[in-house]
């Protein structure tokens, strides 16, 4: 008999979809340009976090650091920077002795600031590359600076990644990442470095050019592979192996185990990386299921205890309940739940979904094994169970 279901169909499709993208996987060969030089900076998954780079640009620009670059870096920066200063002050600037700059981070929440006691200058960058300005921190900054430098000639950039003026461009100049290449490429083209230094800052350059930056030839290729293959390369991407797969499986395997002591009851198939879904005895007896899967789910059933993985690597157990599909008996039930345990917007009369139990979400630490997630899940478990029981009692006075 064939199996014509939504489901089974929906899985052939993918199916197909994986065998024809694994029949053309030579449309993969352009992108060895790119994947086959090994990058310290992907290896450590640090090629868009801002904090990283302001920490090497700061590494950067110190000519006493053991780069080798000297003050070419950081002589690149404060030439930028005169650009938009007009007068004398510009020549003072480009005269001026780079090698004496001490390097300051996070400095009054400033990501890079770049002192010289000698010349009486001052350079303060804002880094940009995942976020974007808050709390009026450039005017903050600039208040703080002329207050702790009040004889200095300072000078202020915002860096992003294409180079956006931010909210006050008169007094901020607007520098792209691409001008960082520029400076550093320079520096590097006027010195000779020693391997391990020139492997860093090499690294370095290609994570901003293809990461930071718009490569336009790796973005057509790339593009031209995922408008053939799309749904295969959704379905690679929605299941690959991360950080929260392995918290995942922990989870799940702790359900199989306390399906098979008859505990709870896993419905693995309605299960994803996200959510682990289980139902329990008691729960199934105040909310039975319907006749015919009408659940936001698909399912007869129309709550779920959820194991929730959260993007931030925490673990937290609810319970959802669904009003699809059901008659006016059991929306009655769930009043009743809701009046015990009140839902955020939970009052709404024409509601779909309710959250009417949890417990706090807990971060998983790195070093999490076994030991650890039955202790955490089990403690969540016997808060369940607490539940549980009140809402029995609850449902019962409230029935007399």
């Amino acid at each position: 008999m064939i199996d014509l279901t939504e489901e089974s169909v929906g899985r052939q499709t993918d199916e197909e979809a994986l065998k024809q993208f694994l029949l053309d996987s030579d449309c993969l060969a352009p992108l060895s340009k790119w994947t086959s030089k090994f990058n310290i900076f992907d290896v450590l998954k640090i090629s868009r976090t801002e904090i990283r780079h302001s920490n090497m640009l700061a590494w950067l620009m110190d000519a006493n650091e053991n780069h080798g670059l000297r003050d070419g870096v950081m002589r690149g920066f404060v030439k930028y920077a005169a650009q938009s200063t007009g007068g004398h002050d510009a020549f003072d600037d480009l005269l001026m002795d780079c090698n004496d700059f001490e390097i300051r981070r996070e400095w009054h929440n400033i990501d890079i600031l770049a002192v010289s006691e000698s010349s009486k200058y001052v350079l303060c960058i804002e880094n940009k590359i995942g976020s974007s300005e808050h709390d009026n921190q450039l005017a903050r900054y600039l208040s703080v600076v002329a207050k702790h430098f009040p004889d200095y000639r300072c000078r202020f950039i915002y860096l992003t990644p294409d180079s956006s003026d931010s909210s006050d461009a008169e007094n901020w100049t607007a520098m792209g990442y691409a001008d960082v290449l520029e400076i550093i490429e320079q520096a590097v083209a006027t010195t000779e470095l020693a391997p391990g230094p020139a492997l860093l800052i090499s690294n370095y350059v290609d994570s901003i050019r293809r990461n930071v930056l718009e490569d336009e030839d790796l973005v057509r290729i790339c593009s031209e592979i995922y408008s053939k293959h799309k749904r295969a390369l959704d379905l690679l991407f929605e299941n690959r192996p991360d950080e929260l797969s392995g918290i995942s499986t922990f989870c799940r395997e702790w359900a199989e185990h306390k399906t098979q002591s008859g505990e709870i009851e896993l419905v693995n198939h309605k299960c994803s990386k996200t959510y682990i879904r289980f139902k329990t005895k008691i729960m199934s007896r105040i909310l039975p299921d319907t006749e015919e899967p009408s659940s936001g789910w698909g399912t007869c059933n129309h709550y779920f205890y959820e194991i929730e993985v959260g993007k931030e690597g925490t673990v937290r157990i609810k319970l959802s309940l669904n009003s699809s599909g059901l008659d006016g008996k059991q929306l009655e039930v769930c009043d009743r739940i809701n009046r015990l345990f009140p839902s955020k917007g939970g009052t709404k009369s024409n509601w779909q979904w309710r959250t009417p139990w949890s417990v706090k979400a807990v971060s998983v630490p790195l070093d999490a094994d076994d030991g650890w997630y039955e202790k955490v899940l089990n403690s969540m478990l016997a808060n369940l169970r607490k539940f549980e029981d009140k809402l029995e009692k609850g449902l019962s006075v409230v029935a007399e």
